[in-house]
């Protein structure tokens, strides 16, 4: 049950026990005072609860039928702390009696003034709203001095009669609070000082109500005022209410508020049928952080929330930025706004956005969206755009998470919460509950094996974290499980990039398989995007053709098949630091010189190898450079499912020992460092190579060797 069911709840079972108290004292036509003892009697076993009269109670009869009470308080039951339940220092109603024959409610000024409600649920789960008599009350006959009263026969259930009229001269509630405690959980919500103030109420008659107060929450941490006022006047049977004013203002304020605080605003007129169930909103605006929502339409909510309504969201993201209070990155042709309009539909087994139309600095974009997931399940989706720059609003938001990460240092880290329960049997409401279970339908496995597919999307230029991506085309379709995804093209780093996605929904687990080919890319783009330095220039190309099981990362890991090829050809290795550290100190003087030579900046032909994949086991053995000054060549392989690395590799300048590298460990934390015994005999190998010249081979062995050493010392 949510909080604010629970506090009509409680409200509605507080007016009761008035009305409890109201039905005793009436029976008397002598001061009400005397009888204090009986009201509590009676109020007790009704409720099982005590109250306690600190004020007077005072009644009046004609014309006006009508109590008045002063302070007056009602008990907690047993298992909870010893505050009172409820109290309230004033209370007044009076209603006409010769209405009451024509089944009409007159009344006069109602006012409740200095209410206290405290809603509470203990460790165990029971509350403290929920009105228990005492078990000897509802069987055993009751005495009274020397009279025995024998339980009264229950009342036969009889017709309810409509009201004629209904009239109420003012409504007035003040110095209220009202306050929801969950001890299991430590949550806590109040409202306090609220206050609610009507004109004249009368059916068929415009009215004015206003309601303000302070909304308070202690998990998240949150304290918001709140103003309401509403223009409105019901129908002659109170079953329509048309709304010609509605203006809610909410300022919130804390941590979990992004930029500290907000002012939300909500300003609208409508009709409600409330005998029909449903809502016409003629006009619905609400604002907040500069960016606004304008929204038309009709809400049912019969048994299923039905909606259909359009609606228009207007944002700008330098202002949005100036409410958050941080600085916004300049947009690049001075429009920072965005505008997005459409036709929404929500039914029970589908949503529909038709219609999209909007502007995102300036440029158009437009596109539809259906999603059925009824009997035969269908997916449509279509979307065109000029040109799409994120990077304002991805760098937007890295300010606003990354002061929320500052205002959250020192916090101690949130204790680990048990898992929810179900979220439909916490509902309360058919129309929740219907709403939950049609959402887990709309992603059941079963649905997107049935589903029907067809996609189309065009973007002339997508800009994300300065990376340009130009001329996409996505074309999809789903049928009977499978869904292809044919083709998907694009041109990044100046090249085109052709692919095409398959995944097949009909099993336990999906199987999905990529095929992609690449010509042309720029590796000197790359790795300046990526990495922030030039690395590597010339052109790459790939082509690849993978299969995996399921779509979790440690599923994927496992099933991964299939096999890949590169090849980036006529370019530059620049400040590449491809040695392992504290390799270089192996070596001195010119030798070192020359290798750090080099990595600075070597001309390369080739850089190729081939990838072979086999359940999660990745291995080359055909990777190599051949460049000016230098060679390398390596193999091994990478378990992606335990997550380890096993490769070796050797590299080769020109008139410097081979140095072999290898890395090993965790494929997410490798290790890379030179095998020493190896290089140690490579480097013997070499020098022996060098003393013993080849060309002299067959001659005297000692001239030779002689020959080598002034060679070696020149």
């Amino acid at each position: 049950m949510n909080p604010i069911a629970k506090i009509v709840l409680a409200v509605i079972s507080t007016i009761a026990a008035l009305l409890i108290i109201a039905a005793v004292s009436l029976t008397t036509l002598v001061d009400p005072n005397d009888y204090k003892q009986e009201i509590t009697s009676a109020v007790y076993d009704a409720t099982g609860r005590e109250i306690t009269f600190s004020g007077d109670i005072s009644l009046t009869f004609f014309p006006w039928f009508g109590i008045s009470l002063g302070e007056v308080s009602m008990t907690n039951p047993q298992g909870f702390p010893t505050e009172t339940f409820a109290s309230v220092k004033k209370a007044q109603a009076s209603i006409k009696v010769m209405p009451l024959f024509y089944r009409e409610l007159e009344f006069s000024d109602v006012i409740l003034s200095g209410v206290t409600l405290n809603l509470i649920e203990n460790k165990s789960g029971k509350n403290n709203w929920t009105f228990t008599p005492p078990k000897e009350a509802s069987s055993k006959p009751k005495r009274r001095g020397s009279i025995i009263e024998s339980p009264k026969p229950k009342a036969a259930p009889t017709d309810s009669v409509a009201l004629a009229a209904l009239f109420i001269e003012s409504l007035s509630i003040t110095d209220t609070n009202i306050t929801y405690e969950n001890l299991r959980n430590g949550k806590k919500y109040s409202v306090i000082a609220l206050s609610l103030s009507s004109s004249a109420f009368r059916a068929g008659e415009p009215f004015e109500l206003k309601v303000s107060g302070v909304a308070e929450s202690t998990a998240p941490a949150v304290i918001s005022p709140f103003q309401l006022t509403v223009e409105a006047t019901p129908s002659a049977d109170l079953t329509v209410v048309d709304i010609t004013d509605l203006h809610v203002v909410l300022e919130p304020e804390g941590t979990v508020i992004p930029g500290g605080e907000a002012s939300i605003r909500m300003h609208s007129s409508l009709t409600a049928h409330i005998k029909d169930n449903y809502i016409a909103i003629r006009k619905g605006e609400l604002s907040t952080y500069n960016t606004t929502m304008n929204l038309d339409g009709k809400v049912a909510y019969a048994k299923d929330l039905n909606v259909q309504a359009n609606v228009a969201v207007n944002a700008d993201y330098r202002e949005v930025a100036k409410a958050l209070g941080v600085s916004a990155p300049q947009p690049e042709n001075d429009n920072s706004e965005l505008t997005v309009s459409t036709q929404l539909k929500l039914f029970p087994d589908n949503i529909a956005l038709n219609d999209i139309q909007g502007s995102l600095s300036g440029h158009p974009l437009n596109g539809d969206f259906l999603y059925f997931f009824g009997k035969d399940p269908q997916l449509r989706l279509r979307f065109n755009a000029e040109y799409l720059n994120l990077d304002p609003y991805i760098a937007l938001a890295d300010l606003l998470s990354k002061e929320d990460n500052t205002s959250k240092k020192g916090k101690k880290p949130a204790k680990k919460k048990a898992k929810a329960k179900s979220a439909v049997k916490g509902r309360n409401t058919n129309v929740e509950q219907n709403a939950q279970k049609n959402i887990e339908k709309a992603f059941a496995p079963e649905t997107l094996a049935k589903l029907d597919a067809a996609v189309d999307i065009a973007i002339n230029k997508l800009v994300v974290k300065e990376l340009a991506v130009s001329d996409i085309k996505i074309m999809g379709k789903g049928k009977d499980g499978i869904v292809t995804v044919d083709p998907l093209h694009f041109t990044v780093f100046n090249g085109k990039v052709n692919s095409t996605v398959k995944t097949d929904l009909r099993g336990a687990l999906p199987i999905s398989s990529i095929t992609v080919t690449t010509d042309k890319m720029d590796l000197g783009n790359i790795t300046k995007t990526l990495a922030g330095t030039e690395y590597i220039s010339g052109s790459l190309f790939l082509n690849a053709s993978m299969s995996a099981y399921g779509m979790t990362k440690e599923t994927v890991g496992r099933t991964l098949n299939g096999k890949a090829t590169f090849n980036a050809t006529n370019g530059t290795l620049q400040g590449l630091d491809i040695l392992p550290k504290g390799s270089l100190e192996l070596f001195q003087g010119k030798t070192r010189e020359k290798i750090e030579s080099s990595l600075t900046a070597q001309p390369y032909e080739v850089i190729r190898g081939t990838l072979f994949a086999k359940n999660g086991r990745v291995s080359n053995n055909d990777f190599m450079v051949k460049a000016a000054e230098m060679d390398a060549k390596g193999s091994g392989f990478a378990n992606l499912a335990s997550d380890s690395v096993h490769y070796k590799a050797e590299i080769k300048f020109d008139n410097v020992p081979m140095i072999p590298v290898v890395v090993s460990g965790k494929l997410s934390k490798p290790k890379y460092g030179v095998d020493l015994k190896r290089f140690l005999g490579s480097s013997i190998e070499d020098v022996t190579k060098t003393l013993l010249d080849k060309d002299d081979e067959g001659k005297d062995p000692l001239k030779r060797l002689e020959k080598g050493l002034k060679n070696l010392f020149k």
